[in-house]
């Protein structure tokens, strides 16, 4: 046998690592990582809002499509199917420009909330 010892990993444990802990880092990242989970909180809570928002918009759209033919069908004069085909028009873009500005509203909100940090009401 051979007068070498063999080679070993020396094991390390948290004590037996002087000068060298975690805790301390932990700490200086736990307001960046608070602000983190509120924004995460706020960002799940606007992607509700915005798929409620388009939710909204889709099925209102569908039923007012979808009576659309039977409002053409019930003209009796070729006025009567513009007034319909106009108004039908109208109330589609009325809808999709609130629609879209509600939407467009509840992301600008969450794109806010990262910045909120940064912004001079808060710097004081």
């Amino acid at each position: 046998m051979s007068d070498r010892q063999q080679y070993s990993e020396p094991k390390v444990t948290p004590d037996a690592a002087p000068g060298i802990t975690i805790f301390p880092l932990l700490a200086t990242w736990n307001p960046v990582a608070g602000e983190l989970g509120t924004w995460n909180s706020d960002a799940r809570h606007a992607s509700e809002a915005i798929t409620q928002s388009w939710l909204r918009l889709v099925g209102d759209r569908m039923a007012k499509d979808a009576a659309f033919p039977q409002q053409l069908a019930n003209c009796k004069t070729i006025d009567d199917v513009y007034q319909v085909y106009a108004k039908f028009w109208q109330q589609a873009a009325n809808d999709y420009g609130k629609g879209f500005t509600a939407i467009a509203d509840a992301v600008w909100q969450a794109a806010r909330g990262p910045l909120a940090p940064f912004s001079s009401s808060k710097r004081q």
